[in-house]
């Protein structure tokens, strides 16, 4: 880019040069258009003054410095000529003054660049690395879901299956209470059973020894 722009201005320096060696040519060997070729020169510009003896001024269109001044419009720009090509010196020297520093800053960039996609590339392969890790750990953690999910559907069914369970032992234990009731009437019915069998028992005996007793 640099090696460019130099020869960039080599070659505009050429053509002002041989532009202003045309003009001088033409100068002697033409009648030229001097209006005209001070129109082309777009960086000044060129007034004529009245009077008895009429004359032309150019300066620079920005910075309104004047160039020349002359009633030959032909010197005037000549002038005008030789203040383009010494700009355009003076912009190529300060081009190439600039060219060292910035092939400096182009290397100083290459090298940075350099440094840069390399960091990248680690980076690069540190996230895919880290993406890697991270879809493994998804699959992980989905296989784990899944198993405690099965899991959890087991302990379901299982806590459905207890919650029958309970049901059943629950009318199990309604039965038994209810038999261990029925077996307590029946044990008061034989209780006092007994009890009557008993008082039978001793009423007989006390008659047997009545009896007994009469016959002796």
């Amino acid at each position: 880019m640099i090696s460019t722009l130099g020869r960039i201005m080599a070659v505009l320096t050429a053509m002002f040069s041989v532009a202003f060696m045309a003009f001088a040519v033409s100068r002697w060997m033409t009648v030229p258009d001097w209006a005209s070729e001070a129109r082309d020169l777009e960086g000044f510009v060129l007034t004529r003054t009245e009077g008895e003896t009429p004359s032309w001024s150019a300066s620079t269109r920005r910075t309104q410095e004047s160039v020349a001044t002359s009633t030959n419009m032909a010197e005037v720009l000549e002038k005008m000529y030789q203040r383009a090509k010494a700009d355009v010196d003076q912009q190529v020297q300060e081009y190439e003054m600039d060219i060292p520093g910035l092939e400096q800053e182009l290397a100083e960039s290459r090298e940075a660049i350099e440094e840069d996609s390399q960091a990248v590339k680690v980076r690069s392969e540190a996230l895919v690395a880290r993406l890697t890790e991270m879809d493994d750990e998804v699959n992980r953690l989905t296989a784990e879901m899944e198993r405690e999910k099965a899991e959890a559907q087991k302990i379901q069914e299982e806590r459905e299956r207890r919650r029958g369970d309970v049901f059943r032992i629950r009318e199990q234990l309604g039965q038994i209470e209810a038999d261990s009731f029925r077996a307590k009437q029946l044990q008061e019915q034989l209780t006092d059973m007994i009890r009557r069998t008993k008082g039978s028992v001793v009423k007989l005996q006390s008659r047997n020894r009545q009896v007994q007793e009469s016959i002796n």
